[in-house]
C-alpha cells in the first residue's frame, strides 16, 4: 500500500472500494451506540459520515465558514419520527389523490333525527377556524426538511 505524500491533500476513496479503518475503543463504543438502533456496521458508518457531510455542506452554503474549513457544531435539535396515520374508518373516507374532493355526509349528532331521504341534513354549526399565524421566513431550508438554518 502506497503512502500519501504529506504535501498533497487527501483524496476520497472511489465508489465500490472498501476502505479500512483502525477501530479503537472510542470508535467501537460510538458505533455500538449507533448500532443499537438496528443498523449494521456499514449503515452506521454511512449514516455518521452523511450527517457530518451535511453539516459541512450547510456551513459552506450558508457562508458560516469558508469552503474547506470544518464548521463547529454549536447545537442540535432532536425529534421523534412521526406517528403513523390512524386507519380510515370507512373506505369511502379515504382520499385517493390531492384532487379528490369527495366528501361523505357526516352522521347527525346523537339525539337528532336522521333527515328523510332526499332532504339535506341541517347544517352543523362549526366554530370559526383560527387565523393563520405568520411563519418566519428563512433564506434556505437546512439539510433536513422543516429544520431551518440559522446563523450564529
Amino acid at each position: 500500500m502506497a503512502t500519501a505524500k504529506s504535501n498533497q491533500p487527501p483524496t476520497p476513496p472511489k465508489a465500490g472500494t472498501r476502505p479500512s479503518v483502525r477501530v479503537d475503543d472510542q470508535l467501537a463504543a460510538d458505533l455500538a451506540v449507533v448500532m443499537r438502533t438496528g443498523a449494521n456496521l456499514s449503515d452506521a458508518i454511512r449514516l455518521c459520515v452523511r450527517q457530518v457531510a451535511d453539516m459541512y455542506r450547510t456551513g459552506w452554503a450558508e457562508d458560516v465558514v469558508p469552503v474547506g474549513t470544518a464548521p463547529v457544531l454549536l447545537a442540535y435539535q432532536l425529534g421523534k419520527a412521526p406517528a403513523p396515520a390512524p386507519a380510515q374508518s370507512r373506505p369511502s373516507d379515504a382520499v385517493t389523490s390531492g384532487y379528490d374532493a369527495r366528501r361523505t355526509t357526516p352522521a347527525p349528532p346523537v339525539g337528532q333525527p336522521t333527515p328523510p331521504v332526499g332532504q339535506p341534513a341541517a347544517p352543523a354549526v362549526q366554530p370559526p377556524a383560527p387565523a393563520p399565524v405568520p411563519r418566519r421566513q428563512f433564506r434556505r431550508a437546512g439539510p433536513f426538511p422543516g429544520v431551518p438554518v440559522r446563523h450564529p
